[in-house]
Parts: structure tokens; sequence; C-alpha cells
């Protein structure tokens, strides 16, 4: 049940992430606000807590209107973002 879950975060991962860098080459708050929560929903069904953490940020960062926030934390998201998939790609391809 958890290796299914795990595949779908992996598949959708880039999917959400590309929606959030869109959102924020953009400039648009409110974009920026919901892919951030979409993908920190993901994040945090998968227990990928810096990942959430950091989406979490980036959520309050665009409602509260701080786009120049955003700059830093996209390229931390970013990192975290390829992390996660790494590990998760390797858990994946010893099952």
């Amino acid at each position: 049940m958890l290796l299914p879950l795990l595949a779908t975060f992996v598949e959708d991962a880039p999917l959400r992430f590309a929606a959030l860098e869109r959102a924020v080459a953009g400039g648009d708050s409110k974009a920026i606000e919901s892919a951030a929560h979409a993908y920190k929903s993901g994040a945090g069904t998968i227990h990928a807590s810096v990942l959430a953490a950091e989406l979490a940020s980036a959520e309050n960062s665009a409602r509260g209107g701080h786009l120049e926030a955003i700059t830093g934390l996209i390229e931390q998201v970013r990192d975290e973002h390829h992390a996660v998939l790494l590990e998760l790609e390797a858990i994946l391809a010893q099952k």
C-alpha cells in the first residue's frame, strides 16, 4: 500500500513543482499560494516534512504578498524536491 503512494508522488511531484515554478515566474501570489499548498499536501502525506515545511513557507509568503521572499524559498524547495525524489526513486528501485 505504501509503495503505490510513493510511486504516485514521484510521478506527480515534477508536475506540482513545475506549476509552482510557473507561478513564481509569473509573479502571481494567488497562483504561488495555490501551487505551494497543493504540493505541500502531497509532501505531507508521504512525510517529506522538510519539503512540506518549505512549501508552507512559500505558501505563507505568497499569502502575505511577500513575493521577494519567494525567490530564496523556491531554491530551497527545488533542492529538497530533488533530494526527496532521489530518495524515493532509490526506495522504489529496491522493490
